[in-house]
């Protein structure tokens, strides 16, 4: 065989050899970049869970928010105060004396929102089961009946079911318990809903109906020192 054909085949034989050895590197980030899009995501458990994004505004379970020290002062206290009587245009005078007196409150046992209620009897008998739990609840109260200003909602329960039409929130404030019971007994007057003043235990109430709706606000000192609230409105 002639020189020159032997050593073109040589060559070309490296060169083949030299190909297999250094493979494109775009092919191998190719490779790559496929195989990581291919692999299944990593999370963790306990996090991929939470997604926090709404859980003041839905949820399945009674959620529960706790006060900042700093917004249990008497100075917030004053703040709220405030804010109640520009709400209701001026000074707010004292509730007058309960008309009825009850040795025991009807939520002396009442636990949940489907207990409170229960125990108040708000809607039919299947009502309280219907209840959902959410913090938007405590903003879709009727007008005359709102949060206290600056009060701080703990947990909030609903529903707009045709026939058990209900809400029911209890939330704390630092505002004295006279001040509260002076407040709700003024709105709920301003806003025609005919209230009546009664005592059951160591609760001060606030209740009465219009129509087929009725709404009670039953206020007391809690135990950690803050003012405690459970309202509760059936049919408006």
């Amino acid at each position: 065989m002639p020189r020159l054909p032997i050593v073109l085949f040589l060559v070309m034989t490296l060169a083949a050899c030299g190909d297999e050895a250094k493979p494109d590197p775009r092919a191998e980030r190719d490779s790559a970049v496929a195989a990581a899009l291919d692999d299944p995501i990593m999370a963790d458990p306990d996090l991929a869970s939470q997604n926090r994004g709404n859980t003041a505004l839905s949820g399945g379970g009674p959620a529960m928010a706790e006060v900042p020290p700093d917004l249990r002062t008497p100075e917030e206290a004053e703040r709220a105060k405030q804010a109640a009587q520009k709400m209701l245009g001026g000074r707010i005078e004292p509730a007058p004396a309960a008309a009825q007196t009850s040795p025991e409150s009807k939520l002396v046992r009442a636990v949940t929102m489907e207990g409170v209620a229960q125990a108040l009897a708000l809607g039919g008998a299947g009502c309280p089961a219907k209840l959902g739990y959410g913090f938007i609840w405590a903003a879709r109260l009727p007008a005359g009946l709102p949060i206290y200003p600056r009060g701080h909602a703990r947990v909030a329960a609903g529903s707009d079911d045709a026939a058990c039409r209900l809400r029911v929130v209890r939330f704390v404030s630092p505002v004295a318990v006279a001040d509260l019971t002076a407040f709700y007994f003024a709105s709920a007057s301003k806003s025609g809903l005919s209230p009546m003043r009664r005592r059951e235990g160591s609760d001060e109430v606030v209740a009465g109906t219009k129509g087929r709706a009725s709404y009670a606000v039953y206020i007391r000192t809690g135990k950690d020192g803050m003012s405690e609230v459970d309202l509760a409105v059936s049919g408006f």
